[in-house]
């Protein structure tokens, strides 16, 4: 069975922008999220400039560029169309499906009206503490996930990712970023901590960068069940990597150092 890694959202690199993101969504709710509402999601996030398309009409380009100015609903639609998506419904799904997976809202178009849940609410408060409310998320948030079709039990997935990670860093104290992005990320059942400490203790009684290199290669190419690794492949571990430790450093939990020789650690406070 070949494996993927899992991520949280590759969509918003940054975890605090998506209060923004749930306050437009927050427009909506009460209304279904089927197709029509999924475009209408995508425009409102160019009218309040949380998502620039890559293509904008020269017509328009000076307006978006100006903050002073806002975008009327319907130039924001102009800009959406301009696109030519080929599933534009698609863009909207998207964007909302981080604000799906850590518990902030429901919006589907299987599920019945838009609603932001009590912790999406608490999120959009003034006075939340944003490190609460991402610890109270991701205490919950796990793979299988209803809200996503990527990250199945079929595929292998029984892991609470924080807290996989959390057992994981307490088992091995330390990290370095790069290992952190190889062996969490690739972490996808909770059964697998404890032999996924040891390939880490494996890796640190190596002596040269050449076996280490090596070591590397064959844990990644047993998980991805494959003989030759791709670029995308890595690439997507270290993107997933560092995507998850944005998350995980707002709980407050974890926290990033720069040590003497450039190094990056990730370590659990304990």
């Amino acid at each position: 069975m070949k494996k993927v890694p899992w991520s949280i959202s590759t969509t918003v690199r940054n975890p605090e922008r998506l209060r923004d993101f749930l306050r437009v969504l927050k427009q909506l709710e009460g209304s279904d999220f089927k197709s029509e509402n999924q475009v209408q999601y995508q425009v409102l996030l160019i009218k309040e400039r949380l998502y620039r398309p890559t293509k904008i009409p020269s017509t328009y380009s000076s307006l978006i560029d100006d903050f002073a100015k806002e975008i009327p609903l319907d130039i924001a639609r102009k800009i959406f169309d301009f696109q030519h998506y080929e599933d534009s419904p698609m863009r909207g799904r998207q964007s909302v499906n981080p604000l799906n997976k850590l518990g902030f809202s429901i919006a589907k178009d299987t599920t019945g009206a838009i609603k932001i849940t009590s912790l999406g609410n608490l999120f959009m408060s003034p006075e939340s503490d944003i490190g609460y409310i991402f610890f109270k998320s991701l205490l919950k948030f796990q793979f299988p996930n209803p809200w996503s079709d990527d990250f199945t039990d079929k595929k292998g997935f029984n892991i609470r990712p924080f807290i996989a990670v959390l057992h994981l860093l307490n088992k091995v104290k330390k990290l370095t970023m790069e290992e952190f992005s190889i062996f969490c990320p690739t972490l996808i059942h909770f059964e697998d901590i404890d032999k996924y400490s040891k390939y880490i203790l494996k890796l640190w009684s190596l002596k040269s960068k050449i076996e280490k290199d090596k070591f590397i290669k064959k844990f990644l190419k047993k998980f991805y069940d494959t003989k030759n690794l791709t670029r995308i492949q890595i690439d997507n571990l270290f993107d997933y990597g560092d995507n998850a430790m944005r998350y995980f450093r707002l709980t407050r939990y974890f926290r990033v150092t720069k040590q003497p020789l450039g190094r990056l650690e990730s370590a659990w406070n304990n």
